[in-house]
C-alpha cells in the first residue's frame, strides 16, 4: 500500500492512505475548507455492525447517502452504509470482509 496517497484505491487517486503493518485503515482526502467536508469511516467487525451503526445514525436524524450493502464499484467484499449527520459530515460504515 502507498502510505503517502500517491495511488488511491482505484478509481480515488486523491485519497491518501495511512495505516500500518500493511493495513490502510484511515484515509484523507484534500478538500476545500467549508467547515463540513470531513468524511469519516469506521470499520466493523461485521455486516451486523454496519446495518447497527446505519440504523442508530439514522435514528439520530441521519439522512441516507447509501444504505447497507455490497460497494460492488470497489469490491464484492466491501460492505458499507453512508449517512450524513445532522451537522452534515459524511459519516461511513464499513466491513471489509478481506481485513478480518
Amino acid at each position: 500500500h502507498d502510505y503517502e496517497g500517491k495511488d488511491g484505491p482505484p478509481g480515488h487517486p486523491d485519497l491518501k492512505g495511512f495505516g500500518a503493518n500493511g493495513r490502510v485503515f484511515f484515509w484523507l482526502r484534500e478538500g476545500v475548507v467549508e467547515g463540513r467536508s470531513a468524511h469519516v469511516g469506521f470499520v466493523a467487525k461485521g455486516t451486523t455492525q454496519v446495518d447497527a451503526a446505519y440504523d442508530a445514525a439514522m435514528a439520530a436524524g441521519a439522512t441516507e447517502i447509501h444504505p447497507p450493502a455490497p460497494q460492488l464499484h470497489y469490491d464484492p467484499r466491501y460492505y458499507a452504509a453512508q449517512v450524513r449527520d445532522p451537522d452534515g459530515y459524511s459519516l461511513e460504515f464499513v466491513y471489509k470482509e478481506w481485513q478480518h
